[in-house]
């Protein structure tokens, strides 16, 4: 009989080592059947329940194995099955146990360490796992685990050769192939992180968190419906993982699927209401989708779950940059470097600030560290590219080109980088290289908007322009003399982008009398507005007739409220804003004294610069046939102006600004009731912000390089200049 059973124990043992547990576990129970104190049936039957997910029955077991006789190994899983009950002090009181009888014991020394792992230890616990590496160098369960504590603990280079090590130890390890990859990944190693993931999924199909790092890393690689696929595979065996959920958001916001991924974050919120990770997330998507209130709540949400958290930092700077308010936006993008010391977006967010602000040194100097941190942060190329023109090395344009030509590169990452090369190449005369550029940057752009339910509607356009000229007639404007308010204070700069309204703004900025406010969307707000001053139902056109004095007194107290804060006791301040060319009739009644200046300038010009731009609101801009509407519409609105406010808009020429500033700024001052000061001259010194495309050409006097450059693009873009109205 004894020899019998001991045929069964070892059997037993067999089956257990082939993963068969259910036979293992019936042929151990047939040993203490008839040997009750079977110290190794009690044992490994222990075990065995603790690797089928009974540490309860694993404890009760291995203890009766004690009582009879103990030895390392049976405290050493007794401290294991503790640990998995979440009994954490005698998890460790079994492992240390366990070392009193062999100090050197590996798995006790290595159990230990993930007791105390468990309970924040790192430090003691990284010593341990060392320990047991360095009496075990190929002991590859101790080496995965040294890495996750030095990974921990802030060590990415020791943790990233542990793991190495761990998957050279055993290349059948699957959850070392894991923690490599995640490494990989996160240093930036794409190509290598995507090979060790798609080993883990082979090696452990059963685990979510493999398929979720595949898919990060497919994401990555812009593999963005392979991602999706492997994100799927993870929620099937993990449905409300939160971190799963948020990243299957992640890849549909990169797609540009923005509505869907808004549904995921929620979803992943709902299943876990802590993770700043998610609320950061969730405020870039509503950012992209232009909804700034809420995208600031999010971060804000974000930065209340973990006020270190990176890419909330990150967002809130550059929202706040958006809004002019850049000392909080830099305290916000520091706060994100503080945390995360090799976080390329915060370098890329301060190096715009420094642009703006015109500290182009600065800017340069946080560019390059952004792409130290990323080499393949499009942004911060394109930012680059933008503040050196023909100075940008040529090593730049090498890295932005080796980029260009990679397997893996993203179509987020591509887009700022087509634009930023379109730009370097146009300063080096590469224009037919820089216009393909263009093309891709602004077909990406084109399917981005697409996707995302952003796409620009040329036909609503033109039916908007057509409400505007039927509403806003000579009987209109005579009915409603009188209204509005007499205040000269705001002073409205309009045209289409990339007329010159920047150049004009900064020139009149430089004079001691005028406040230059940027590009402002409050005219806009004060029109969306109507329907509730008016207390009517339907749209703001629709309110346009039935002004009153006081609705009408209302919406320019709205108005001057927004800018009275930022002038600063100034006689003028410019609202630079291009669009509001289309409110001119609106402005008109609500400012009958206030100027209006509109920037003109060679509408093929103009169509160049707005294809060579990359713009992240203007949605017409990034497909020639919308380029040519909206200018035709532009050119419709503003005539109808002309003929039905005569005389009302002082008319600037940008080819006539640059060819003499002098008579041209002394017209605008005139124009503005002000006196002249020499120093409208000496604009490219005003140290005052500039958010728009132009931000470095303000830097420098006026130069004519930018007059007719549509020229050298003829050749290659010659149907699009064609289809353009003349230019006036």
């Amino acid at each position: 009989m004894e020899r019998r059973l001991q045929n069964v124990l070892k059997e037993a043992l067999a089956q257990h080592q082939q993963g068969r547990i259910l036979d293992a576990d019936r042929l151990y129970q047939e040993v203490l059947q008839h040997q009750p104190n079977n110290v190794d049936a009690l044992h490994l039957s222990g075990v065995l329940a603790m690797q089928a997910g009974n540490p309860g029955l694993a404890v009760e077991r291995i203890l009766r194995a004690i009582a009879i006789a103990a030895n390392a190994d049976f405290y050493s899983h007794l401290g294991e099955a503790y640990r998995r009950l979440g009994d954490l002090g005698r998890a460790t009181e079994a492992c240390r146990a366990a070392l009193r009888i062999d100090p050197g014991h590996i798995h006790a020394l290595n159990n230990l360490g993930v007791a105390l792992l468990d309970q924040g230890a790192t430090g003691q616990a990284r010593d341990l796992f060392a320990q047991a590496v360095q009496i075990s160098p190929r002991f590859a369960i101790a080496l995965n685990n040294l890495g996750n504590a030095l990974r921990l603990l802030g060590d990415r280079d020791g943790a990233l050769a542990a793991f190495q090590k761990a998957v050279q130890a055993d290349p059948a390890y699957g959850d070392a192939h894991l923690n490599l990859g995640q490494m990989l990944q996160d240093s930036l190693q794409r190509s290598a992180a995507l090979g060790h993931c798609r080993r883990a999924v082979a090696l452990r199909p059963d685990l979510a968190q493999a398929h979720n790092n595949l898919g990060n890393a497919l994401r990555e690689a812009g593999l963005l419906d392979a991602a999706k696929e492997s994100y799927s595979k993870a929620l099937r065996l993990d449905p409300y993982n939160g971190l799963i959920l948020n990243n299957m958001a992640q890849a549909l916001q990169e797609e540009g699927h923005l509505g869907e991924a808004l549904v995921w974050y929620q979803r992943s919120i709902h299943a876990d209401e802590s993770a700043a990770r998610t609320y950061a997330n969730l405020g870039s998507c509503l950012q992209e989708l232009e909804r700034f209130a809420d995208a600031r709540k999010a971060y804000e949400e974000a930065l209340t779950r973990d006020p270190n958290w990176a890419e909330a930092n990150c967002g809130l700077g550059r929202i706040l940059g958006d809004e002019g308010e850049y000392d909080q936006a830099l305290e916000y993008y520091r706060k994100a470097i503080a945390a995360r010391p090799d976080f390329s977006p915060a370098y890329a967010g301060l190096a715009t600030i420094w642009a703006e602000l015109g500290r182009l040194e600065e800017a340069e100097g946080a560019s390059r560290k952004a792409l130290r941190c990323d080499p393949e942060n499009g942004a911060a190329f394109a930012l680059l590219a933008q503040v050196l023109g023909r100075r940008l090395p040529d090593e730049d344009l090498e890295s932005m080109r080796g980029i260009e030509c990679s397997a893996a590169a993203r179509a987020s990452r591509m887009q700022p980088l087509h634009f930023a090369l379109a730009h370097a190449l146009d300063a080096r005369a590469q224009f037919a290289q820089a216009a393909e550029h263009a093309n891709q940057g602004n077909a990406l752009q084109e399917e981005r908007s697409k996707r995302g339910g952003q796409a620009y509607g040329s036909d609503g356009h033109r039916a908007f322009v057509d409400q505007l000229r039927t509403t806003f007639t000579p009987e209109l404007f005579e009915r409603c003399r009188g209204l509005g308010v007499e205040s000269k204070l705001p002073v409205f700069i309009v045209g289409l982008p990339r007329s010159g309204t920047t150049l004009i703004e900064q020139v009149l900025a430089s004079h001691s009398r005028v406040h230059a406010a940027g590009e402002l969307t409050l005219a806009t707000d004060c029109f969306d507005s109507l329907p509730t001053i008016c207390g009517i139902s339907g749209t703001p056109l629709d309110c346009i007739p039935g002004l009153d004095p006081k609705s009408a007194a209302d919406v320019a107290a709205r108005y001057l409220a927004g800018i009275s804060c930022l002038g600063g006791g100034k006689a003028r301040v410019t609202d630079k804003m291009p669009d509001n060319y289309l409110y001119v009739g609106f402005l008109h009644i609500l400012f009958p004294n206030a100027r209006i200046i509109h920037c003109r300038r060679d509408l093929r010009d103009i169509a160049l610069s707005c294809w060579l731009t990359e713009f992240r609101s203007i949605r017409w801009a990034s497909k020639q046939e919308h380029i040519v509407e909206r200018i035709k519409e532009y050119l419709r609105i503003t005539e109808h102006w002309r003929r039905v406010l005569p005389n009302r808009m002082l008319e600037i020429r940008y080819e006539e600004t640059v060819e003499n500033l002098q008579p041209v700024a002394r017209r605008m001052l005139e124009w503005l009731g002000i006196e002249w000061e020499d120093q409208c001259l000496k604009f490219h010194e005003s140290p005052r912000p500039v958010r728009t495309a132009s931000l470095v050409q303000v830097r420098e006097p006026v130069y004519q390089g930018s007059i007719a450059r549509w020229k050298n693009y003829y050749p290659f873009m010659q149907s699009f200049f064609d289809k353009l109205p003349p230019s006036a």
